[in-house]
């Protein structure tokens, strides 16, 4: 063993070893420094020591801020951006069982959503569930069915809502609550679930659809992506509060299906009017089934299906079709106020519109050199297929380019690493080591954006001594899963740090959190492309970037040929591309108003269109998705100094058109009591399936910090130092034998 030792990690022969003499013990102490050996157990100690600083600062930030009763926080690995969260009964749960039914109509969808919520424990349950909803959904009505009887859920202040469904669980009355928690995120509460019982609730919604290259789709979410959580939202209590309400049980999907489980399961059923003739229909995510019916319409369906990933479905009008200008129109609210006591009250006569403007057709000019900066999200969520998407968008972004142009990569996680200081020319070489840049790019490490944006969105004096035709066309592609807790705050600093760019998000993965790269998009004047199939990376990244190449309009407002500008929203319409029309939501009070007239920036020259639509088309639901559209311009314009006024204006706005918001929430409540020991009730909550694809790290998000990364760094630097040492002393006693 001695000399297959020397011979292996010495390289010396055996027969040299048994005739050294004294003198040559330094020599052996040569081939091994001292400083060598020094700096190899002190990188061990040192990487240990930081980990154990970490876990103790983690602990500390943690145990200071007060916690829910009926949570806990996760013993194995609390830290910065790991916020799991287990519930005290994790182990019971109300199953649930989802059926959707959407009825399309032209542009605008009303969709029901019926959650059943099983008992199978001994023990009374109250339930909660979060889960996800698209970022533009304007959830309106509630009921709550018990037996053959259906109670209707009222529109009540966030806090008063939640007051009386307190009292209603303490009193032993099933009550169910449903809040916002994001634009795109909602919860359920169910109380005083009794044991082998089920509960059905029900709620609607209205949402506009897209039209986009020459088709409609829709996209409905059926499971959310972890949220990284920055440690900043930990030190404070209501921010911490906040990012409790965004963390839910997963469930592996691949662990279900073995079990043949029904739990979570979600049936689909779609009745398409689109108003047009078809030449198609499909969706990139499910396999659907679909019959014609004799009044035109057709029916799709997906039954028993696994909420483990968005369901996307696109149809194209046959090309003789296609519209160029559609106008829908609505009188009155859908939802009547009541009338207080002694008070009448007036009926609501306005119209209310949804426009939809193609804009020219022309494509124009492309000939502006642009700097194009690519931002890839390497951070835990994006492990698996969306990394691998992601890098392939980057790679079509990069063949796009042309010699007149400048280009840089972002990478971001916990870190920020850039492919070079500053943008660079396109050259072959440049080219390469991009190329070999992003192949080298691992997901791991949290989901620090704002560094990215800070990068990406420098703040620098603009040069005002060129030309618009000498600018370069600043373009940032920005590619996530949009994973993250902190919204507001990203929100912020894109509005700040703009200036002269665009910024255009790419959803990546199963289910991206579609709320926050909408708003980011629009607050940076660009906008949101969906990626959720391997298969589309090509043919989606070519037309965005063939599409941002020059937009079609900008500084897009719309005024009556009076002069008067009408109540329409968003109020700040962003820049138009080639395929993507205007779309704003419109008020008026009367039916008798001038023309319409649109008007914007078109290569350098003022255009101009005036509206001719004679007939509007009759559609329900408009008043909401103008209130919903008027409450998220709000909530952008927010700021410290206008936050109680726009508070209040958005909550007026929801109760009178019956919103759930970040401000109300709809509760439904019996007044029978069911349960005499509400006291004891178990609090469960149902799971949500983890977005396929999506790859966890044993229990522990991937979203975690680098802390595992070092504790092994600093074992193998230990070990090493071990090994060297115990090599060092045995051939220095075998020369000095």
């Amino acid at each position: 063993m001695k000399k297959d030792f020397l011979e292996t990690f010495a390289g010396i022969h055996p027969c040299r070893v048994e005739t050294a003499d004294v003198s040559r013990c330094d020599d052996g102490q040569a081939l091994l420094p001292d400083w060598m050996f020094s700096l190899m157990q002190t990188s061990g100690l040192l990487l240990l020591a930081v980990l154990l600083f970490n876990l103790l600062t983690s602990v500390s930030a943690i145990a200071s801020t007060q916690m829910p009763d009926d949570r806990v926080a996760n013993p194995l690995w609390p830290g910065s951006g790991t916020l799991e969260w287990q519930g005290v009964n994790a182990d019971v749960a109300p199953n649930l069982q989802t059926e959707i039914n959407m009825q399309v109509s032209g542009l605008t969808n009303r969709v029901t959503v019926t959650q059943h919520y099983i008992n199978h424990s001994e023990q009374w349950l109250n339930g909660r569930y979060l889960f996800p909803l698209p970022e533009n959904a304007a959830v309106d009505s509630l009921q709550m069915k018990i037996g053959e009887r259906r109670i209707e859920g009222q529109i009540k202040p966030r806090t008063e809502a939640r007051q009386i469904y307190e009292q209603a669980k303490a009193e032993g009355k099933r009550a169910s609550l449903l809040s916002q928690q994001r634009p795109n995120l909602f919860t359920t509460d169910v109380a005083n679930l009794g044991p082998g019982e089920s509960l059905e609730i029900t709620f609607s919604y209205q949402q506009s659809l897209i039209y986009r290259d020459g088709q409609f789709s829709l996209r409905f979410p059926m499971t959310i992506t972890p949220r990284y959580v920055p440690l900043s939202m930990l030190r404070n209590e209501a921010q911490l509060a906040d990012a409790l309400s965004l963390q839910s049980p997963m469930v592996d999907s691949d662990a279900l299906q073995r079990e043949q489980a029904t739990v979570n399961r979600t049936d689909i059923a779609v009745t398409l009017d689109a108003g047009v003739p078809l030449a198609a229909i499909r969706s990139s995510s499910h396999q659907i089934q679909q019959q014609s019916q004799s009044n035109g319409q057709v029916v799709i369906s997906l039954t028993k299906i696994l909420p483990d990933r968005d369901f996307v479905l696109e149809w194209q009008p046959q090309p003789e079709a296609e519209p160029t200008a559609a106008l829908y129109s609505q009188m009155g609210q859908t939802h009547l106020l009541t009338p207080r006591a002694g008070n009448s009250v007036m009926p609501d006569k306005s119209r209310y519109s949804l426009l939809m403007l193609m804009p020219p057709a022309q494509s124009p000019s492309t000939a502006q050199p642009r700097e194009l900066i690519l931002v890839i999200d390497t951070s835990g969520s994006m492990g698996g297929a969306a990394l691998a998407q992601a890098k392939s968008a980057v790679l079509f972004a990069l063949s796009s380019l042309k010699p007149q142009d400048n280009f840089n990569i972002v990478a971001f996680n916990s870190d920020v690493q850039p492919l070079a200081p500053e943008a660079l020319p396109v050259t072959a070489v440049n080219l390469g080591r991009a190329q070999q840049f992003v192949r080298c790019l691992d997901a791991d490490g949290g989901t620090e954006m704002a560094k990215a944006l800070r990068q990406a969105l420098p703040l620098t004096n603009e040069d005002n001594s060129k030309t618009a035709k000498d600018k370069r066309l600043r373009q940032v592609i920005f590619m996530t899963d949009g994973a993250v807790a902190n919204e507001d705050e990203l929100f912020e600093m894109i509005r700040n740090r703009l200036g002269a760019s665009r910024l255009f998000t790419v959803g990546i993965g199963s289910a991206p959190n579609s709320h926050f790269m909408h708003r980011a998009a629009e607050l940076g004047r660009g906008t949101f492309t969906y990626i959720g199939n391997m298969q589309e990376v090509e043919q989606k990244t070519i037309s965005l970037l063939s599409k941002i190449a020059a937009p079609v309009l900008t500084d897009v407002q719309l005024h009556y040929s009076d002069g008067t500008v009408p109540d329409y929203w968003p109020a700040s319409i962003p820049d138009l591309y080639m395929g993507e029309p205007l779309m704003v939501n419109l008020r008026e009070r009367s039916e008798d108003q001038p023309p319409l007239l649109v008007s914007g920036m078109r290569n350098g020259q003022r255009w101009q269109q005036q509206v001719q639509l004679k007939a509007s088309i009759a559609a329900l639901g408009l008043d909401l998705l103008w209130a919903r559209q008027q409450i998220a311009s709000l909530e952008m314009m927010r700021n410290g100094d206008n936050r109680e006024r726009t508070t209040q204006q958005a909550t007026a706005l929801a109760l009178k058109y019956h919103l759930v918001s970040h401000y109300t929430s709809l509760i439904a409540v019996d007044v029978t009591p069911v349960n005499p020991a509400p006291q004891h009730n178990v609090q469960g909550q149902a799971p949500n399936m983890a977005p396929v694809g999506w790859q966890a790290s044993g229990n522990m998000p991937q979203t975690a910090t680098d802390s595992r990364l070092m504790l092994v760094l600093g074992l193998l630097c230990l070990i090493g130092a071990l090994f060297c040492g115990a090599w060092r002393q045995r051939l220095w006693q075998a020369r000095c034998c």
